[in-house]
């Protein structure tokens, strides 16, 4: 196995893997590991044909989900001829940091595998590799996504990107894995053996305690609440001169399933916080219980990311956490009027207030996610 750890005897810990890829004429690393239908696979269950490519993609890069239609699209391309395709993922959830979740709704554990290759339509297996990351250091997997291709002997033929499409989702103008599997095929020279996969790097289990240091970081916010009357609330909902998000949620101590969802809110608002989004709590607690108020979203870590801070200096506020002054009938126009009353009651508001997902009752996590994950790849096209 060609891999190299590099350590830190003053912290006594892992610094992150540097992989090296396979060079060409390197034959084919076995494996064995699970695929996402249930079976088990290792590298003779792919050889025996021309070309064989060797995928290493992930549930959560914006490079590698852009790319999953155009890698569907490659494995039709070559339908019926002899030529076989593996995708892998080799992400451990463990060096995973939430915010980098912050273009998909899913994780990159082996069941939520299950769940994007099904969305996604995945027409080649999909194996996981997080539980060792083995096979991504036999194979020198750099990024996601990054294809190797094997010829009949299982010799090392092409690796690097699949083609420079990078986040665009649709056509390209080069794909060079296209274009080696081509060649091999024909009996050809291969053009370009080699370029540069870029995308997400590999997340090692060696992050898990960077990723601990920035959840203490997290829990280490200060929170902070302000009063708010509905005029200065309408002005957060309206949402004028933003192209973001801002997830309001009325809520209270009082509400039994308030309480109970807002820790997934909080979730929600640290995994989307690398991008334009704002999560807004308003309390419907009485004026004088602001202590109460406070307390909880200190245990709950309701804190503020500093990549939202900009936003609020924008604005000379200095929260995003509010308790509500004044007439719930005031408020119900300054916030939406179709909300009737009952807690809690969530608004996802867009580019000049528009309402791009409203709920009353507790949330579907799922439902929300995939609404704002919508807008965040709306936002990256334009």
């Amino acid at each position: 196995m060609r891999f190299l750890f590099v350590t830190c005897c003053a912290i006594g810990s892992l610094l992150a893997y540097k992989p090296t890829p396979l060079t060409e004429g390197e034959k084919a690393p076995d494996f064995k590991l699970p695929g996402v239908d249930g079976r088990e696979y290792s590298l003779k269950d792919f050889s025996g044909a021309d070309a064989l490519a060797v995928i290493f993609t992930t549930n959560h890069c914006p490079d590698a989900i852009a790319s999953h239609g155009r890698m569907v699209a490659l494995v039709n391309h070559f339908k019926g001829q002899p030529v076989k395709f593996v995708a892998i993922n080799s992400n451990s959830p463990e060096g995973l940091h939430l915010p980098e979740l912050g273009w998909t709704v899913y994780d990159d554990s082996f069941e939520d595998m299950k769940l994007i290759a099904k969305d996604s339509g995945f027409n080649l297996p999909y194996l996981y590799d997080g539980e060792t990351q083995e096979v991504a250091k036999a194979y020198g997997a750099v990024a996601t996504p990054h294809v190797f291709i094997f010829d009949k002997d299982l010799k090392l033929r092409y690796n690097g990107r699949m083609d420079n499409g990078r986040r665009r989702v649709g056509p390209v103008e080069k794909n060079e894995a296209r274009d080696a599997i081509s060649a091999i095929l024909e009996g050809k020279k291969i053009e370009v053996v080699k370029t540069r996969p870029v995308g997400c790097t590999t997340k090692w289990k060696e992050k898990a305690e960077m990723v601990a240091g920035e959840d203490r970081k997290w829990k280490a916010q200060p929170v902070t609440v302000a009063k708010a009357d509905a005029a200065t609330l309408a002005k957060l909902v309206a949402n004028k001169g933003r192209t973001g998000m801002r997830l309001i949620n009325l809520w209270s101590t009082s509400c039994g399933p308030c309480v109970a969802e807002f820790p997934e809110l909080v979730k929600i608002y640290r995994q989307y916080s690398w991008q334009e989004f704002e999560f807004i709590p308003i309390s419907l607690d009485p004026v004088g219980d602001q202590d109460k108020v406070e307390r909880f979203l200190k245990r709950v870590h309701c804190g503020l990311s500093p990549r939202t801070k900009p936003l609020l200096d924008e604005e000379e506020r200095t929260t995003n956490n509010y308790l509500f002054d004044g007439d719930t009938e005031d408020l119900a126009k300054a916030i939406d009027s179709k909300w009737d009353g009952a807690l809690p009651y969530t608004l996802l508001v867009g580019k000049d207030g528009e309402v791009l997902f409203r709920h009353s009752g507790v949330i579907d996590p799922l439902a929300l996610r995939k609404k704002i994950v919508e807008q965040v790849w709306k936002k990256s096209a334009e």
